[in-house]
């Protein structure tokens, strides 16, 4: 998975109300050590999602894990932080998609970028785990949704796993 792959044939469709979002394609690959910094940055932006106290955690796994970096441009716009847990299956650590940038299909072509790299080395199962539907947040609403919208199904969900006490949902789809 060297360099990047450029995703020509997607154009993000832009609302009127969404102009500061590029036209630009996206361009999706392993994380560059020069874009290490802008994750970060865009990790620390998305508040509703990573809240204060997690983004050590983000920040620590991105020297213990696989990382993708979504680009327009020279902007890093998107990150998904994955660990292969053996030889069949690959978990979902940390996932963003900037802010000005939801709803416009970034999340899901990094994750196609992810699914076709896994696939090429023979993993068979992708995990994922999220705030569970127990919990009434609605960030995390968009969260399950996107993911059922990917395929996802759901493998259970652990109570009180979070150090706040709340429930975590598994997820998990097959390649």
């Amino acid at each position: 998975m060297g360099g990047f792959l450029l995703y020509t044939e997607h154009q993000p469709e832009i609302e009127a109300n969404n102009m500061s979002a590029s036209t630009q394609p996206l361009k999706v690959g392993r994380m560059r050590p020069e874009d290490r910094d802008h994750v970060m940055t865009l990790a620390k932006s998305l508040t509703q999602f990573f809240p204060e106290d997690v983004i050590g955690l983000i920040d620590t796994s991105l020297d213990k894990n696989e990382v993708l970096a979504g680009l327009m441009g020279d902007e890093v716009v998107a990150f998904l932080v994955y660990t292969k847990r053996d030889a069949q299956t690959a978990e979902i650590v940390w996932m963003g998609v900037k802010e000005d940038y939801h709803g416009l299909g970034l999340g899901s072509l990094v994750l196609d970028h992810l699914e076709e790299t896994l696939e090429e080395e023979g993993i068979q199962k992708l995990v994922a785990s999220t705030l569970s539907y127990t919990v009434d947040y609605k960030p995390f609403e968009k969260v399950r949704t996107f993911y059922y919208h990917r395929g996802f199904q759901s493998l259970g969900t652990q109570s009180n796993y979070y150090d706040d006490g709340m429930d975590r949902l598994i997820l998990v789809k097959d390649l």
